[in-house]
């Protein structure tokens, strides 16, 4: 049996009439009359019963018409449903470390709609630490991370931003015009938490190495930048420059002369092998400005 003997079946039913239903169907009428008598010897069933003013269903024809409507149905949204799947976006995870700024990551989103219409972005925020992890048990196609990744990863170093000094509103540093690596001596510091700041040990170790002694103030923030310096009562925050303007705007932010190793690095990094449309997205998020 094949479809167009339900189509043809459907037709005469539901015209109630042979000739009818051939026109409908733009074949002869002989021609519908042998497809309705082979279908009825492949079933080995009547489907019809002739009348003066037609054909009617038999009730082995009433069942099969609900039967081949649903076949029908399915048979003619086959095409959509097949194109529809053709067009589906294919959604790429990124994990995202917190204060990673907005109008970058936007941009990434506008590039990859602009060059990969198949592709479609679902950020995820959390730690470097925490990315990793959800990279290993393949919950994240791509990290940004803020460490160096293991060696049997695909990786690229995306960026790396200055750690500066955003000092507090009335302390006597504020109003220097330059920030020495001595002027954290005795200084109330807050720096990342140690899992969420990579660069802290190469930091501390600089600045003993200057003789210098500030006090560090560890902590994890992300927003809350201003209520964890307050809590602390730390003197400054060791950032990034657009943490600092972010979180807090009233606190005058500057590089530290001497400490050139506050940098923060970010890399982008994939699990191998993987799908090809992550090779693809991996490669427009490093081509979008940092």
């Amino acid at each position: 049996m094949e479809l167009r003997h339900l189509r043809y079946f459907a037709a005469v039913a539901e015209e109630g009439s042979f000739y009818q239903a051939a026109q409908r169907l733009l074949v002869s009428q002989p021609s519908l009359s042998r497809q309705i008598m082979d279908l009825e010897r492949r079933l080995g069933q009547r489907l019809f019963e002739r009348t003066s003013r037609g054909v009617r269903l038999t009730p082995s024809g009433e069942a099969l018409l609900q039967h081949a409507r649903q076949i029908l149905g399915l048979a003619a949204t086959t095409q959509e449903i097949v194109s529809e799947a053709a067009r589906a976006r294919q959604v790429v995870s990124i994990g995202v470390p917190p204060a990673t700024p907005g109008s970058w990551l936007s941009s990434v989103v506008e590039a990859v709609d602009r060059t990969l219409p198949h592709a479609e972005l679902n950020y995820v925020e959390a730690t470097s630490f925490d990315q990793l992890r959800l990279l290993h048990e393949g919950r994240l196609d791509l990290c940004l991370v803020h460490r160096q990744p293991p060696g049997h990863h695909g990786s690229w170093l995306l960026r790396q931003e200055i750690l500066g000094l955003a000092v507090r509103p009335g302390h006597p540093l504020a109003d220097e015009p330059r920030y020495r690596i001595g002027d954290l001596h005795a200084l109330r510091v807050l720096v990342h938490a140690r899992e969420r700041e990579p660069s802290r040990e190469s930091v501390t170790a600089a600045v003993l190495a200057a003789g210098v002694r500030p006090y560090w103030r560890f902590a994890q923030f992300t927003e809350h930048v201003l209520a964890c310096a307050q809590a602390t009562r730390s003197d400054a925050a060791l950032v990034a420059s657009h943490v600092a303007a972010l979180r807090l705007p009233a606190w005058r932010w500057r590089p530290v002369e001497g400490l050139p190793e506050a940098v923060m690095t970010t890399w982008l990094v994939c699990q191998r092998p993987t799908r090809a449309v992550v090779d693809e997205v991996a490669d427009v998020v490093r081509a979008v400005p940092a």
